[in-house]
């Protein structure tokens, strides 16, 4: 979305199309024209699609507000395995074996007369190979991030090898070299799909830095909002999907540690769940046995999500799996708050560019080294400075300014202005 936005304000004419879901509050620009592919619910049921399927996914789209969507979806661990399960048989079959919605989709695109297509996750490419069959001239690029979520699925169908296969041809189907969202989520694609590295390029994803940061009202704000906050008390804060690939039993193991050290701090952790309740609710246990206060919330907006940033002493990321990239831990260093990440994985080059370095890395699935370096940035104020002052400079490296530069230089493309570029 951050990428469509900023295409559009250089001039390019921006269309996006909506694949599984759609935000109906959307924070894309009134400039882009938006279009449904297809809903998830299309290929829940229905190998060859159901429309009917799809037209009720739509319209729950339309009715139900996002928050309230992804409750009633939590609540049905079910229906989203049968959609992602039916989304990645579809790709595995085929997605020729839905005519009818290749050649509607091939149609829009043609009426929008688009040159370049730039599907964001590597699963909707064969949609995109499919499309300009019938569009002369079309160009598209992939990029990898998330691959390994529809992976999971295969192989639970047993179907891993046939995904592989169908990622590695969207990949010597494309224009240029495919994007990984880091030089470690490269290697990663290699190792783990079997893509050529020549055919890959790294190209980190993007955030806005122009934050404003003003820690009195941040707290202020938290106070008015989160019971149980208190003002003059080290925050320390985990934003981010409360699922079990993220390692949130381990914060809650190097918190406890910290306490049995005499710190006193106070934890907060926030975000939503893409696999049921159930992982989040050990950790509430959890944290009822190891006596540790947390100030949770599932979905938060942004005016309270910025506020966390600015009022907390440090954002841990304490994820236990490879993650392709670290978004939240430089959204952190943006707002001048240190982040402490994992050394494994692409999330550990987040923390450091333009020769500063706003983080500090722990030990992967270390809680008590985890504990020491929440302990540092706590009780350091000349740390804390330090990791502060080079925050935004890092984050200045990952603008959503650099990455279109970055993706329309890799596109050979001019970056200044659209001129018949679509």
């Amino acid at each position: 979305i951050r990428l469509a936005n900023e295409l559009a304000d250089r001039g390019y004419t921006v269309h996006v199309w909506w694949a599984v879901d759609r935000r109906r509050s959307s924070p894309l620009s009134a400039k882009i024209r938006q279009h449904w592919l297809f809903h998830g619910f299309r290929y829940s049921s229905s190998r060859r699609g159901s429309r009917i399927a799809d037209a009720f996914g739509k319209l729950l789209t339309r009715i139900l507000h996002e928050k309230n969507r992804l409750r009633w979806l939590q609540k049905r661990q079910y229906l989203q395995d049968r959609v992602m399960k039916g989304l990645v048989r579809r790709v595995c079959d085929s997605v020729d074996g839905d005519q009818r919605l290749i050649r509607g989709f091939a149609r829009s695109v043609a009426d929008a007369r688009i040159t370049h297509m730039l599907p964001m996750l590597s699963i909707l490419c064969p949609w995109a190979i499919a499309a300009r069959r019938h569009v002369p001239g079309l160009k598209y690029l992939v990029t990898f991030q998330g691959y390994e979520l529809y992976v999971k699925y295969a192989k639970l169908i047993d179907r891993e090898r046939e995904l592989d296969t169908r990622l590695v041809n969207a990949v010597e189907e494309s224009d240029w070299p495919a994007i990984a969202v880091s030089e470690d989520y490269l290697k990663r694609v290699v190792e783990d799909i079997g893509v050529p590295e020549s055919s890959l390029r790294a190209i980190p994803p993007g955030i806005p830095v122009d934050v404003t940061c003003d820690r009195e009202a941040a707290v202020e704000l938290l106070a008015s909002r989160l019971r149980g906050f208190r003002r003059n008390v080290p925050l320390v804060t985990y934003l981010g999907r409360r699922d079990t690939e993220k390692g949130i039993d381990l914060l809650l193991y190097a918190v406890s540690i910290l306490r049995q050290r005499g710190l006193d701090l106070q934890l907060a952790i926030c975000g939503p769940t893409l696999f049921g309740s159930h992982y989040g609710e050990i950790c509430r246990q959890l944290a009822i046995d190891l006596r540790c206060d947390v100030l949770w919330r599932e979905m938060v907006s942004d005016e309270i999500r910025s506020a966390l940033f600015t009022a907390s002493r440090c954002i841990v990321y304490p994820s236990v799996h490879r993650e392709p990239f670290g978004m939240v831990a430089v959204e952190a260093q943006a707002h001048r708050t240190p982040a402490i990440v994992p050394d494994y994985g692409g999330i550990a080059s987040a923390i450091e560019a333009n020769g500063a370095v706003g983080g500090l890395r722990f030990r992967t699935w270390d809680s008590a080294d985890l504990a020491t370096q929440i302990q540092r940035v706590v009780t350091d104020d000349k740390l804390y400075n330090r990791l502060s002052e080079a925050g935004p400079k890092v984050a200045a490296y990952f603008s959503v300014e650099n990455l279109a530069d970055r993706v329309l230089t890799h596109m050979d493309l001019t970056s200044g202005r659209g001129g018949k570029d679509r």
